[in-house]
């Protein structure tokens, strides 16, 4: 665990809705390099844009009833995609193009659909910021390497529509049919080993 995700989990509690804003992540991320520096930890890779950008949405989730999150539902056009308007059509896709969008960068046309990320950008090795899409019973799921658990068996996932909300889950290795990275995007090489945490039983 990086001394920035020490000082989320004891943050976390007290911060409104327990969401950071990006300013308070990048405050959070100095605050770590600071300490690190003074106490002669090596730094590590620091977190690429999107992944920065979809940690200050964790906490995002579907509206239950007919209302729904402004996040998702308006998102959908802002993204060039008008054919949804609502947060129960299946949203982990457009969770990475937002993220993907805010950070500058391309995504997928087709990116309601997960397995559209199969061909983004290049195919790389499991590192923090990495594109993983996976299938599921009905579908496909897409979302960002952030760790991976000791032993190597699970992937941290950051992702949208994982128990109807954008949070980190665990996700097997074995489950992983593609791993992709944005191109022309510098390389973390890194992958943080994390605790074991909550292993993804929904991502539709």
């Amino acid at each position: 665990m990086t001394t920035a995700d020490l000082i989320v989990r004891l943050l976390r509690p007290e911060a409104p809705d327990q969401k950071f804003t990006q300013g308070e992540v990048d405050l959070i991320n100095a605050l770590a390099a600071s300490w690190n520096e003074r106490s002669g930890v090596r730094p590590r890779a620091p977190d690429p844009a999107w992944v920065r950008i979809g940690r200050s949405d964790i906490g995002q989730r579907e509206i239950v009833g007919p209302k729904n999150n402004p996040w998702i539902a308006k998102g959908w056009a802002k993204l060039g995609w008008g054919g949804y308007n609502d947060d129960e059509t299946p949203w982990c896709g457009f969770a990475v193009a937002d993220w993907l969008h805010r950070a500058g960068l391309p995504y997928p046309k087709a990116f309601p659909s997960a397995a559209s990320y199969a061909t983004y950008g290049e195919a790389v090795k499991p590192m923090l910021g990495a594109i993983g899409v996976k299938k599921r019973k009905g579908g496909n799921h897409v979302f960002i390497i952030v760790g991976i658990t000791p032993g190597g068996r699970y992937y941290k996932a950051l992702g949208g529509n994982q128990g109807n909300m954008v949070n980190i889950v665990d996700i097997a290795v074995d489950d992983v049919n593609f791993v992709r990275w944005p191109k022309g995007q510098p390389f973390t090489n890194y992958l943080p080993v994390l605790p074991r945490g909550t292993i993804s039983k929904s991502e539709a």
